[in-house]
Parts: C-alpha cells; sequence; structure tokens
C-alpha cells in the first residue's frame, strides 16, 4: 500500500499534539508499559536515524531506520516498531538522532522518558484500559532540508500493545 501526501498530511495532524522537546518530568510513580512506537518523517527529504529504546540502564532496542521523504509516493515516510519487550512496568526512555550513511552521529538526539502520568493522560478515565501506551517519534518538518528537528512523545492509538 503506498502512502500518498494527503495520507502522510493526515498522519502528521494526528502527530501534531507530540511536544518537540526532550524529557519529561522525572516523577516515576509507578511506571507504564512501553508499547508500539511508530516514526513518522514530516519532510520532504529522506532521513535516516538512530532510534534506542531502554528500560532502565537496560537496552531493548538500537536500530538504524530509514524514512522515505513524505511526498515520495510510498510507504517508507513512516515505521511502526512493534513492542518486542516484555510487557514490565518501568521508566521507559526512547532516544533518536540523525546519523549518516556511515552511521555517524550528524546531529544532537532527543530523548523521552515515559511516566506514568503519560498513560494516565492518553488512556485514563476516558478509555478501556489498553495496559500499555504507544509513542511517536516526529522526524523533521515540511521546511527543513535534512537533519530537522526531532520530537518525542506519547500518542492515542487505538492498540498500543500491538
Amino acid at each position: 500500500m503506498s502512502m500518498n501526501r494527503r495520507d502522510a498530511l493526515e498522519g502528521l495532524a494526528v502527530a501534531g499534539s507530540v511536544a518537540l522537546a526532550g524529557c519529561a518530568s522525572g516523577r516515576f510513580g509507578s511506571g507504564t508499559v512501553l508499547g508500539r512506537v511508530e516514526i513518522i518523517n514530516s519532510s520532504f527529504v529522506s532521513n535516516r536515524i538512530r532510534l534506542m529504546i531502554e528500560r532502565g540502564d537496560e537496552t531493548l532496542l538500537d536500530r538504524r531506520i530509514e524514512l522515505s521523504a513524505l511526498d515520495a509516493g510510498d510507504a517508507g515516510a513512516s515505521v511502526i516498531v512493534e513492542p518486542s519487550w516484555s510487557a514490565r512496568r518501568a521508566q521507559y526512555t526512547v532516544r533518536a538522532l540523525h546519523v549518516g550513511d556511515d552511521g555517524d552521529r550528524e546531529s544532537s538526539g532527543r530523548e523521552y522518558t515515559f511516566t506514568r502520568d503519560d498513560y494516565t493522560t492518553y488512556y485514563g478515565d476516558d478509555h478501556e484500559d489498553p495496559g500499555c501506551v504507544a509513542a511517536v517519534v516526529t522526524v523533521g518538518s515540511r521546511s527543513e532540508t535534512e537533519n530537522g528537528p526531532i520530537g518525542i512523545g506519547p500518542t492515542y492509538v487505538d492498540t498500543p500493545c500491538g
């Protein structure tokens, strides 16, 4: 299935509520469970990032991800990473940074640490309890030519646990 420009822009509208900032509150509470992570290229140029997911001191995922340009006409402008880690309440941190063809870092990275507050905000009293929170990583913007800003944060999806 190919992604046309309109579909891509509609996807960005849904993800538009994600803060393009770094760390969240330091409150840990009882933790949360991180579910699926969607990575969306918001730029009209292709991007390559390194995505890392950590639970405490444990690295759960460390992967290079290639993203097609937003208007490339293929489905490569977004990637979904389904959780391959155990569903254990803890402090999860998602990090992302731009990398070059050789894998070397090309930009400063962003990170977001998910808390119980994120879960409550997106799946609190108004929704059925799915047991985990979904994340979205946005890369670039329509006005950037390369290595645009990276945003990471929680988001609502119907089935965040995969």
